[in-house]
């Protein structure tokens, strides 16, 4: 018989001890379900491919580092930051600062003597101070009986991203240029950043607006486009960007008659020039491709310009490319992602021009939303081959083991005339399963045939692939941009993978710099910019004009708009 002397008395200190059990043990259960999740995710990453960044490539040039400088050689030095390693043969370096301070780690032989900025020179194990402002350099020079060697390290700015970056082979030499955001998923500058093959950055520049890219001409300016958030060049204020490796702005170049679209600008050896547009059509009947007659569609149009703008040469996919020869693939999904002028008149963005390369007696065109690559007569501006998308008369055999040959390109960016050799990122966009591929095609006009050589793929980086990307000859080797993901590859003579660059976020292209332009001039490009205080902390120009794409087409109510399935790769096709 029960008692009241074994009776539980909820006494507040017993009460409290309950409570603090209870809590300790959902906090405890939280944190299991929490770690679950974590490693869930991670396996699931992991098995999906570029889920890891880690894995693929360290973030390098950050604070995290000791800044021990080594004992390799009979003379080194280092800073926590420092990038890359140092090593004697190279002497060029990055460092994040503290403003005004950065401290250089030295180890050296007695017999050596290192002087780091204004510091005298010493020789054995120390530290010394350089103070440098965010975006100046400094020098430390190596002393021995034979002479001095003299090497630069610059400073940062105090905003400038972080990056990734691994090294697999020797890599192709070379430097390329991207443009990315600072950070991932915010409102921020791009920067247009110079990168060499080890990583490292050699010029970099903050435009006071959008842009989509870049590129280091051959003639030593800087082209960029002026961008506003409307992404196809339907803002009447879109221009590019002509400026000097200092940033001051030489001239600006637009499209006349139609607003001036960011995808392609070309300098051609003469000094004249190529700029493109998305120009708007209105009252289109779509109704034999499953749209409603009087709509609007953005035409993918290009001038050739002399330098002070006079127009030599236009041409218009408008006047040249039916609507049935955009595959239907792309109409279904048109249908769900109008774009709307400053007017809110609908406009479909059907063609999607984004590369033009001139070659021989004809311009090479890249159109993503045809799934195609176009050959254009020169003179007559008519349609002389076309390689994928839909089967017409002017389309080539393709020929060879490419495993998606019945299907060879889809959502394709940036293709490039090497002699009779193809290149192109092909995306792969909206088919199941497919990564985005660097390909290579041999263009016969003779037989009309284009002939599969290779391509090349990186699924650990990129397992697939929305737009974008580049595809080009890089030194003795080969860059790729993989579209819509954050990963730079270089691919050496042997089609082996050499390195990985992370960034932020994805860059439209990878463009390599022209041979025309050496470390020195990108050097003195900086210099020149030291002593303005960092662009970075200029006011960016606000985006006014709101585009409403991604907004459901109400006016094609013949079915349910919605989610749209990825397609299968042997139900497309064949194209040629």
């Amino acid at each position: 018989m029960e008692t009241s002397e074994n009776k539980l008395k909820f006494t507040p200190y017993n009460l409290a001890v309950l409570l603090a059990a209870l809590f300790l043990g959902l906090g405890a259960g939280a944190l299991a379900y929490r770690q679950y999740r974590v490693d869930k995710n991670d396996a699931k990453a992991a098995k999906g491919g570029g889920g890891n960044p880690n894995a693929l490539a360290p973030i390098v040039g950050t604070e995290k580092g000791n800044g021990d400088p080594g004992k390799e050689y009979d003379a080194q030095f280092s800073t926590k930051s420092m990038w890359p390693k140092f090593n004697p043969d190279r002497h060029y370096y990055v460092t994040r600062c503290v403003p005004g301070r950065v401290m250089v780690e030295v180890r050296s032989d007695p017999d050596v003597k290192v002087k780091v900025w204004a510091n005298p020179a010493q020789s054995g194990r120390y530290g010394a101070e350089a103070r440098p402002m965010p975006g100046q350099d400094f020098d430390v020079k190596i002393m021995r009986d034979g002479g001095t060697e003299s090497y630069e390290v610059r400073c940062l700015p105090s905003n400038f991203p972080e990056w990734r970056y691994k090294r697999m082979k020797k890599p192709p030499k070379g430097m390329f240029m991207t443009a990315s955001y600072l950070t991932p998923g915010k409102v921020g500058r791009v920067w247009l950043v110079v990168w060499d093959q080890d990583g490292t950055p050699r010029w970099w520049y903050t435009p006071p607006y959008n842009t989509l890219g870049g590129q280091v001409l051959a003639d030593g300016t800087v082209q960029f486009p002026r961008g506003f958030g409307d992404g196809f060049g339907q803002d009447v204020r879109t221009a590019t960007d002509i400026r000097s490796l200092s940033g001051k702005l030489i001239k600006t170049v637009r499209f006349k008659g139609a607003p001036t679209d960011a995808h392609e600008y070309v300098l051609l050896p003469n000094g004249n020039r190529i700029v493109m547009s998305y120009d708007p059509r209105y009252g289109v009947d779509l109704r034999p491709v499953g749209g409603r007659a009087n709509r609007g569609v953005l035409d993918g149009a290009f001038q050739v310009q002399t330098p002070d703008g006079k127009v030599l040469y236009s041409w218009n996919s408008g006047d040249h490319v039916p609507m049935e020869d955009i595959p239907q693939r792309w109409w279904i999904r048109e249908w769900n992602n109008p774009h709307y002028d400053q007017n809110g008149r609908i406009r479909y963005d059907h063609f999607h021009l984004n590369s033009i390369e001139p070659w021989r007696d004809e311009y090479v065109i890249s159109t993503r939303h045809t799934d195609s690559v176009w050959g254009i007569d020169k003179k007559t501006g008519k349609i002389v081959w076309k390689f994928g998308g839909v089967k017409t008369p002017e389309s080539l055999k393709v020929v060879g083991d490419d495993p998606y040959g019945n299907y060879p390109i889809s959502g394709n960016h940036d293709a490039r005339m090497d002699g009779d050799v193809l290149s192109v990122h092909d995306n792969g966009t909206h088919i199941a399963g497919r990564a985005p591929r660097a390909l290579r095609y041999r263009i016969d006009l003779e037989n009309r045939t284009a002939t599969f050589i290779g391509a090349f793929t990186d699924k650990a980086a990129a397992p697939s692939s929305h737009c974008c990307g580049s595809f080009r000859q890089f030194g003795t080797g080969w860059l790729v941009s993989w579209g819509d993901n954050p990963w730079v590859d270089g691919f050496n003579s042997d089609g082996q993978l050499a390195f990985r660059l992370g960034l932020p976020v994805p860059s439209y292209r990878a463009v390599p710099v022209p041979s025309t332009v050496s470390e020195a001039d990108l050097d003195a490009g900086l210099d020149a910019m030291e002593p303005d205080p960092p662009i970075s902390n200029q006011p960016m120009t606000p985006l006014q004009f709101n585009d409403k794409h991604n907004l459901e087409d109400k006016t094609v109510p013949s079915r349910k708009l919605g989610p749209i399935p990825e397609d299968k790769q042997e139900d497309l096709g064949p194209t040629g």
